[in-house]
Parts: structure tokens; C-alpha cells; sequence
């Protein structure tokens, strides 16, 4: 458990310092926008580190956003299968291999242990060495089961205490996101602010649609195969408000939109009501509008007249219309927003987004193909 007994997928002000990551595998878990944007800065921060700091830093802001819009769980108290990824904060015991690598192990609940492969060359600070040697009981470890008795070891790191202290934050906030809470509030008022600017070869406004269409990605990946999906539920086992699917996209939004000097504005009015997100790059505007599935007519009337009004208040010359289906099947949606943008030639330009956001089985618990003998 956590220094302050939070769970770091419920701490608003999580923050950590990483002395050892496995680059590929943490990419493997973004989209190619988000990608290229995490290796531009990757080498960037490498060509003018001193001691792995700047590496530390940056990885720790990736993964606690990674964290909390997955919602990571701790690998000691609950039950994980191969593939799943968690987070743990107990004691991490290390042992020597040969001299490119170590053993990590981790003891379950269970009193089983499952081990992970140390790789020399992905320490990143110079005390990783010291910090990765014997009984490790307060560093903070990243990692996604492999099978039943092994795991990779992604980040290691400390998970800092006093960070909101340094950051400007409120003092910390606790709460469970699945009952009062809401994930919005896991996002800082300025991520990212003036550390590292990027941008993307080609006009601002077709950039902005871009990086909106790879955070949606991200987040239909998360709730789709990745489990986020119980972040949008509550313990009644009902939909979430829609700010916590917001909540989730903003998580998600953090680095490409940090790094590529997109200004976020939630429920921005512009003379027609309050927008989702408006979203702006340059003197380029993007409204994203989210909408449940519960009514066919709620989503006709979101996309034929709120959305264009919206856009319209606001000079923007591109939208995003997403729907979060909770009941209904993605390909039936698909279908009512093609029947209105078919109807109506005169809408203006939008990107139409439909996500699955109902309870997944797992893979264990799921129908099998074969009778039973």
C-alpha cells in the first residue's frame, strides 16, 4: 500500500521518479502519435541528462497518468491473470544474475512468487545500481504479468510524498473514482507546462484532429482490452457520470497535448452553452462533444445541432463527436450517425468516435467453445 495508505490509481497528486524503465514496452501501450512523441522527447531529455534526471521525471509524469487512467491495481492483493498489467508497492527483493542483468521478485498474497528479468541497461539514474540491490521495501514498481510465475519489469521508481508541494497543487485529495469521485480531477490544471514543445509536420488543424484521434485510440484500447472499462462503472454496477469518461480522455490527452501546445478549455461557453472540450492549436479550434448511448434521439440531436452550434460559437472549422456505449453495439451507432450525416449535407466538418465501454469477461470466466466432459 501507498505512504499515505491511497492506492496510486486513486491519488490525484501521484507523482513518481523512475531510476529504471523499459522504454519499448512502455510505447507499446500508446498510440503512433503519443508514440513518436514520447521517443522524440525520450532522446531529447537523453542528449541533455545529467545523471538520468530529466529521464526520471519524464517517465514518472507518463506512467502515473498511464496508472491512473488505467487504473492499475496493486499485484499483492488482488487476482491477476498472464497480460495484466499492476503496479505494487511492497517489498521488491532483487538478486544478482550475471553482468547484464538481475532477478526482481515480488511475494504474492498467496505466498507464490513470481520473478522478472532486471535489465542493467535500463537503469536511467545513477543510483538505480544501489536502489535495485537486495530487499527493496520503498520503492514503487511498475509491471504486466507474463505468465502465472513470471512478469516484466517495466519502471521502477520512488513514488514521491511532497510532489504536489513542488508542482503547486492543492493539498492531496483522497477518494474512491468509483464511487464520489471523478477522474477529471486526476488532471493537473497545467500539464506539461513549458518543459518540452513538439510539433507535427503538416496544418495545425489537421494536426489537432490527428492527436484527438490517437487519444481516442488510447482510450478505446484502455476500456476495451485493457480493463479501464471499470472506471466507468460504479459499485451499483451503473454508468458513470460523463465526466469520468472525460476524466479518462483528459488522462490519456496529457502528453500529446502537453507536448504539442494544444490549450485544453473543459465546458468553455462560447454563446451557446458549455462545450465538452474545446481544444485549440494555434488559431486552430477542435470542439469534442461526448454523448452516452441511453437515447437514439440524444445522439441524433448531438451531432445534427449541438455539436454544429457549438462549432459554430466558436469559429471552429473541425469537431469531434464521441459516443460512449454502455448498451448498445457499436456498429448499430455507427449506423444512426451515418443515417444523419447522410440526411444533412450541410453539417460541418466532424469525426465521428463510438467506444465500447460495456463490462468486458475475462478471458478465464468467458463461454467455452468445447462441452463440458
Amino acid at each position: 500500500m501507498a505512504w499515505n495508505e491511497t492506492p496510486a490509481k486513486d491519488d490525484p497528486n501521484l507523482s513518481l521518479q523512475a531510476y529504471y524503465v523499459r522504454p519499448n514496452v512502455l510505447q507499446s501501450m500508446l498510440k503512433p502519435v503519443s508514440r513518436a512523441i514520447f521517443q522524440n522527447i525520450w532522446n531529447a531529455v537523453g542528449a541533455m541528462d545529467s545523471g538520468g534526471l530529466r529521464k526520471a521525471d519524464f517517465v514518472g509524469d507518463v506512467v502515473a497518468d498511464l496508472i491512473r487512467g488505467l487504473g492499475l491495481v496493486e499485484i499483492s492483493e488482488s487476482s491477476l491473470g498472464p497480460g495484466d498489467w499492476f503496479v505494487h508497492s511492497g517489498v521488491t527483493r532483487y538478486h544478482p544474475r550475471d553482468a547484464h542483468s538481475g532477478r526482481a521478485e515480488i511475494k504474492l498474497a498467496s505466498g507464490k512468487t513470481v520473478v522478472g528479468v532486471v535489465r542493467h541497461d535500463c537503469r536511467i539514474t545513477n543510483s538505480a545500481s544501489v536502489n535495485m540491490s537486495g530487499d527493496d521495501d520503498v520503492s514503487f514498481v511498475v509491471g504486466r504479468l507474463l505468465t502465472s510465475e513470471k512478469f516484466d519489469l517495466v519502471v521502477a521508481g520512488y513514488r514521491d510524498p511532497f510532489a504536489f508541494f513542488s508542482r503547486g497543487l492543492d493539498v492531496p485529495r483522497i477518494f474512491d473514482v468509483t464511487q464520489g469521485g471523478d477522474l477529471s480531477q486526476m488532471v493537473y490544471n497545467k500539464p506539461w507546462a513549458s518543459r518540452f514543445k513538439m510539433r507535427l509536420d503538416m496544418p495545425d488543424a489537421e494536426a489537432l484532429a490527428e492527436v484527438i484521434g490517437d487519444v481516442m485510440e488510447s482510450f478505446a484500447a484502455a476500456v476495451g482490452r485493457q480493463g479501464a472499462w471499470k472506471l466507468l462503472y460504479g459499485r451499483d454496477g451503473r454508468p458513470l457520470h460523463e465526466s469520468h469518461h472525460q476524466g479518462m480522455f483528459r488522462l490519456f490527452s496529457q502528453l500529446p497535448f502537453g507536448a504539442l501546445g494544444i490549450h485544453v478549455e473543459p465546458n468553455a461557453d462560447h454563446g451557446s452553452g458549455p462545450t465538452d472540450f474545446t481544444l485549440r492549436l494555434n488559431d486552430s479550434v477542435n470542439i469534442i462533444e461526448f454523448k452516452k448511448d441511453d437515447k437514439k434521439e440524444e445522439i441524433r440531436h448531438g451531432l445534427a445541432v449541438q455539436l454544429p452550434n457549438y462549432m459554430e460559437s466558436a469559429g471552429a472549422g473541425r469537431g469531434t463527436y464521441v459516443v460512449m456505449c454502455h448498451s448498445r453495439e457499436k456498429e448499430d451507432v455507427y449506423r444512426l450517425l451515418a443515417e444523419v450525416i447522410d440526411s444533412d449535407p450541410t453539417l460541418p466538418d466532424i469525426d465521428c468516435c463510438v467506444i465500447d465501454c460495456r463490462p468486458k469477461t475475462s478471458a478465464s470466466k468467458a463461454r467455452s467453445r468445447y462441452p463440458r466432459e
